[in-house]
């Protein structure tokens, strides 16, 4: 069976073998295989140094110091750190602010979050983007109250791919003795990061999108800002009593070794991402009904999110059979709902449902941008003519 092309970068990314290299160093016997907080032996010695060697790399990577990074299993439990543990922690110490800014198109890790603690008694405002999908820094002004402890907003929307100024809205933030924290899962290593010399306090990272292992990840904490953030895992007081657990070395092995490389080759990573991005755009611009979401100017290069109007989005994806992509929605045996990031960049239903992202990275090829070319360009006409009376009916 012949394979679609991939390209589902924005979701999880093929592990570089260089990475790989280095985990597997860590899992067998002659290598750095033991618990990393056993200090009675060489083995554990070991151990040890290979993970605080993965916290330099990630600190190096986003300018700050090894102190300052947690390891966590990934952005989802970094987001649940910075989000509760903020939260709990302030609320331990008499702080008696209980209104949180986020917005409405942030990962389910933030939302889901911040809906929980709204059952608690706190409050949350969610902000709408620009119709580019942008979090402006005027906007979160507008919503701070004397009430507001914490802003979390992402860098870079994992659907659309557009850009918010992070490092803008966290000075603000400052001057309202606001504490910001922002998600960059999707941006790390291509944005502006250098956190050390910003006024950005908490950072959720995770390696899986650049191509890195699934299941690590870390929580950027500014030693500076010294927050009172309360653990959510116990166990024994590892990662500075931040995180219960034994540390699982191969893994942060692999995101330190994943951000050793993206700082060496983001660079020229993203230039190659800008063509390959140019070069899909420019194929498939006279396709009939084709909008192309997020902003024009401010975009992550290796995300694309493009609708069709006049299109049934049940039949979009089985019918782009050659490539790999995501729809930006939520799918079902029963239903396909139209994503909550599109809908809230004023997408309609309809035309949300038949969205596609494309999103390559490292290992896609020129080859491969040709063949989605070919795929949209040859079948989504078809689909336009074939769903124009479905979306008479259903509009």
């Amino acid at each position: 069976m012949t394979k679609p092309v991939y390209f589902d970068f924005a979701a999880a990314t093929p592990t570089d073998e260089r990475v790989i290299e280095v985990m597997i160093k860590c899992l067998r016997l002659g290598g750095c295989f033991a618990n990393p907080h056993a200090k009675d032996h060489v083995y554990g010695w070991e151990a040890a140094e290979a993970v605080e060697k993965a916290r330099e790399q990630v600190a190096s990577l986003v300018g700050a110091s090894p102190l300052e990074i947690t390891f966590t299993s990934g952005a989802t439990e970094s987001n649940n750190l910075a989000i509760f543990g903020l939260a709990y922690g302030l609320k331990e110490k008499g702080d008696k602010r209980k209104h949180i800014i986020t917005s409405k198109i942030e990962h389910k890790a933030i939302l889901e979050a911040c809906e929980l603690l709204e059952k608690e008694g706190f409050k949350v405002t969610y902000l709408d983007p620009t119709k580019e999908g942008v979090i402006t820094c005027d906007s979160v002004e507008k919503a701070i109250t004397e009430d507001t402890f914490l802003v979390s907003i992402a860098q870079a929307n994992s659907v659309l791919g557009a850009i918010s100024d992070i490092h803008e809205i966290a000075s603000m933030c400052h001057k309202h003795n606001v504490i910001f924290h922002s998600d960059v899962a999707q941006s790390v290593g291509y944005l502006k990061m250098d956190y050390d010399n910003s006024d950005i306090d908490m950072v959720s990272l995770t390696c899986e999108k650049v191509c890195g292992p699934k299941g690590v990840g870390a929580l950027y904490v500014k030693k500076s800002s010294a927050l009172p953030l309360k653990a959510q895992i116990y166990g024994g007081g590892q990662e500075k009593g931040l995180r219960g657990g034994t540390v699982a070395t191969h893994e942060v092995a692999g995101m330190g070794e994943a951000f050793a490389i993206l700082q060496k080759e983001a660079k020229s990573d993203k230039a190659r991402f800008e063509k390959l991005r140019a070069r899909l755009l420019d194929g498939i611009k006279e396709v009939p009904g084709l909008i192309v979401n997020g902003s024009k100017t401010d975009n992550l290069p290796n995300i694309l999110s493009i609708s069709f109007e006049g299109v049934d989005g049940h039949m979009l994806l089985p019918t782009l059979s050659g490539i790999a992509a995501s729809t930006g929605s939520a799918c079902s045996s029963a239903n396909l709902k139209p994503s909550y990031i599109l809908k809230a960049v004023g997408l309609s239903d309809n035309t949300a449902r038949a969205s596609i992202r494309l999103s390559f990275g490292r290992f896609t090829t020129e080859e491969e941008i040709e063949t989605a070319i070919l795929e949209i360009t040859s079948k989504v006409p078809a689909l336009v003519e074939a769903g124009s009376m479905w979306n008479v009916k259903n509009d």
